[in-house]
């Protein structure tokens, strides 16, 4: 089974692009087989992909008019986890990438105006009938504001139980086209990607459990 994982947010500035990057590194890290597609105009991803000295996990192309035809080519070709970032507007585009999403990730930031924006996300994921769940990132160490933003996704959908924090880490780590758990596996930023990764993979499984019942 191949998982194809979008990352959207209809907010810019929610840490789309660096949550995604990290957590499809994170997964090459453990379980290769993990690709890359940037949907994006604005080319954030494939920006730090280029500057990578890696070229795992791949970066690649499909076309969006044909896009099952591509994740069927994947597939056979044995990748298992294909990350999509997204663009952080309203596009036809993303209802066709939500509507073959095996699960998609949602960021957020812990501020009122990236709460109120989450609805607009969810309206599209929920036209697509795609699972769901939030990651609050960029937040702040210890702050209300993050234990109210907690509180209030938790009443819209899934919820990461961890918080990716506003770490210099992350933009450090970017400079040179790495994720946070190539630079220092140990650190604080690399044990966040690490468990909210541990987490979509869990929701994963219970997805493709709950499509074989279905089946």
């Amino acid at each position: 089974m191949m998982h194809v994982i979008v990352v959207a947010s209809q907010k810019g500035g929610a840490g789309k692009t660096s949550l995604l990057r990290n957590l499809a590194v994170a997964t090459h890290q453990v379980h290769g087989s993990t690709v890359i597609l940037d949907t994006d105009p604005q080319g954030s991803l494939t920006s730090w992909w280029n500057r990578r000295e890696d070229a795992q996990p791949p970066l690649v192309k499909l076309e969006l008019s044909d896009f099952a035809a591509g994740v069927e080519r994947l597939k056979a070709a044995g990748i298992e986890y294909l990350f999509v970032d997204t663009p952080p507007s309203v596009r036809p585009e993303l209802r066709t990438l939500l509507a073959h999403a095996s699960l998609a990730i949602v960021p957020v930031r812990p501020s009122p105006d990236d709460l109120d924006a989450v609805g607009d996300t969810l309206a599209l994921i929920e036209e697509a009938s795609c699972p769901f769940v939030f990651v609050l990132t960029q937040a702040k160490p210890r702050t209300r504001l993050q234990m109210q933003a907690v509180m209030a996704l938790a009443k819209h959908g899934k919820l990461a139980p961890t918080v990716v924090h506003d770490r210099q880490d992350f933009p450090t780590a970017a400079i040179s086209g790495k994720a946070v758990t190539e630079i220092e596996p140990e650190t604080a930023a690399a044990r966040e990607i690490k468990e909210v990764l541990d987490y979509v993979l869990t929701q994963l499984r219970k997805e493709a459990s709950k499509a074989e019942r279905q089946a």
